[in-house]
Order: C-alpha cells, then sequence, then structure tokens
C-alpha cells in the first residue's frame, strides 16, 4: 500500500486501523508491545499474571478479526484499501521486562516464543488462514475453542517440529458450563 497512497492518508487509515485492534488486545487484558510497520505484537500474561493467558490471546485474535473486517468495510465504503491481518499465536517461556540503551527503553518480550509467534503470522499466508496457533496453545485452549488441524512444520529459524491449527471460533457454554459449537460453524469452514 505505501508505494500507491500518499504518506499522509496512509498514516491516518494505519492509526485507524491501530486504533480498533488495540481496543480489542486491551479488553482482552494484553499489552500491546509494539507496531511494527502495519503490525501489531502483543502479549498476555505481563506484567500482571493471568490463568488464561492463552484463551484471552485467542479471544482477542478472534475479536480483532472481526474489528478488522468492520474497519474494513469503512476503508472501502471510502475508497480505501483495506489491510489483510494475519495473527500468530504461540506460548512459552519469554524474558519480559525493559530493554534497551540508556537513552531509549522499551517493555517488551524476547525469546524463542515471540520468534515462533511470528513465524505463525507468516504461515498463514502460505495455507490461506487468517489466526494459526502452535501445539501448545491449541492443547491449552481445545476445550474452548474449535480449531482445524492444518499441517506439521518446522517453523523458519526453528529445529523443531510443530503442529499447527487454524482458530476458527469460541465454543459457546451452555447452562451446564459445557461447551458446544456455535451456529456459525458451517460460515467458518475452507
Amino acid at each position: 500500500m505505501a508505494e500507491s497512497v500518499d504518506p499522509d492518508a496512509l498514516m491516518q487509515q494505519t492509526s485507524r486501523y491501530f486504533s480498533a485492534l488495540t481496543d480489542v488486545i486491551l479488553s482482552q487484558g494484553g499489552t500491546v508491545d509494539k507496531f511494527i510497520g502495519d503490525a501489531i505484537m502483543a502479549f498476555w500474561n505481563a506484567p500482571n499474571r493471568q490463568a488464561d493467558h492463552c484463551e484471552r490471546a485467542c479471544r482477542a485474535a478472534l475479536q480483532a478479526k472481526a474489528a478488522n473486517q468492520a474497519i474494513n468495510r469503512q476503508f472501502e465504503a471510502e475508497g480505501l484499501l483495506p489491510f489483510h491481518t494475519r495473527f500468530g499465536i504461540h506460548v512459552g517461556d519469554a524474558v519480559v521486562g525493559n530493554l534497551g540503551s540508556s537513552e531509549r527503553m522499551n517493555y517488551t518480550a524476547l525469546g524463542n516464543v515471540v520468534n515462533l509467534a511470528a513465524r505463525l503470522e507468516g504461515l498463514n499466508k502460505q495455507y490461506d488462514t487468517e489466526i494459526l496457533v502452535s501445539e501448545s496453545v491449541y492443547q491449552r485452549i481445545k476445550y474452548r475453542f474449535r480449531c482445524r488441524f492444518v499441517d506439521m512444520v518446522i517453523a523458519k529459524g526453528m529445529v523443531s517440529e510443530t503442529r499447527i491449527y487454524e482458530l476458527l471460533e469460541e465454543r459457546l457454554s451452555d447452562t451446564n458450563g459445557e461447551c458446544r459449537g456455535s451456529t456459525l460453524e458451517a460460515d467458518l469452514f475452507r
């Protein structure tokens, strides 16, 4: 988009896009780490512990997908190009804290967990998906969210293989606390 759009107009559009997705991340207790070009890096479970951090991240991705679709309808009505958003979610150990130099610090997360999440985001393009989660995320959320197995991969820069899943939807809870699929299931299959 940067090649064909006026820089001022692109900045205003990107700010609207970031605002819509940031609102969702914050509503699910996420920490917005940084904006990287047109991407947002966010994490959960820091600075405050969250027992349900995987569920919160998955819920945020689904809600951000919906928010992205809504903002894209506005953009298209205004004659603007839409933003195509992809998400990668992984869970694991990371170092979280202030990093930088004596002149500039950034509260961030470091570790292989961050790298794999970024690789999953990129793999969406290859698999024509929007939200990919790792096996370790899937194992934590499989009773609350409906997922579809996609493939076994060794992501770029990684040495071990991981199973990846497409995150489709959050399951609805009935009055007994049991999870059941929603009426949207058929619409979300590819």
